[in-house]
């Protein structure tokens, strides 16, 4: 992930930390270049550099497009359910502890699937006290990952970051919603961002 990051950037290996210090690094500096919107395509083509393109499509990265034909599309419950765990299963490396539980009651209305199992929790995220911006989150973190999620492999999960307690919840099998976007944008500033509050001078407001 680190070189898939400073390959986006164009940046020399050597100028960024070894290991999850230059994620943070290369998250931050890839934060600072461009509009949110930029910064979101530039981590939605890093979470896609890390799938294999097999086997072959024209129209997409291999594995993540017959991952959305032949099951999102078809089994979109059970889709939710193996993205659950599979994130479940590689993501502690990179927000730290982790746990999978249920679906709360108030998601019912428009879920896929029954739930069980379909909502990750993370804990106190290690990304996100590490970069310690909340533009960091949303523009490197939670809108290309549901973009990902959503898009390329066309399994419905939205992302609910908590600012006050660093914690997170990735929702499978329910979409995002405009409401809940607009208040990941809103949250006012770290007052240990790093970035002095920058990230939020753009014609497209997003959090700092």
């Amino acid at each position: 992930f680190r070189t898939g990051l400073i390959a986006e950037l164009g940046d020399e290996d050597d100028k960024y930390r070894t290991g999850f210090g230059g994620i943070v690094e290369a998250a931050n500096a890839m934060a600072k270049q461009g509009k949110p919107a930029d910064v979101t395509a530039r981590a939605r083509s890093v979470l896609q550099s890390l799938f294999p393109n097999w086997p072959p499509s024209p129209e997409a990265v291999g594995l993540l497009y017959w991952f959305k034909v032949l099951f999102a599309t078809r089994l979109p419950a059970l889709s939710a359910k193996l993205c659950a765990a599979a994130t479940f299963a590689f993501g502690h490396w990179l927000m730290g502890p982790l746990q999978l539980v249920d679906l709360n009651d108030d998601d019912d209305d428009d879920r896929i699937g029954d739930g069980r199992g379909q909502l990750l929790l993370v804990k106190r995220c290690r990304f996100l006290e590490e970069s310690a911006c909340a533009s960091v989150c949303v523009n490197a973190c939670k809108m290309p990952t549901q973009a990902f999620f959503n898009e390329d492999m066309g399994v419905p999960m939205r992302m609910e970051p908590d600012y006050e307690t660093l914690s997170c919840e990735f929702k499978f099998g329910v979409r995002p919603s405009d409401e809940d976007e607009a208040a990941a944008r809103s949250v006012a500033c770290f007052a240990a961002c790093p970035h002095g509050g920058q990230l939020r001078i753009d014609p497209s407001p997003a959090p700092d």
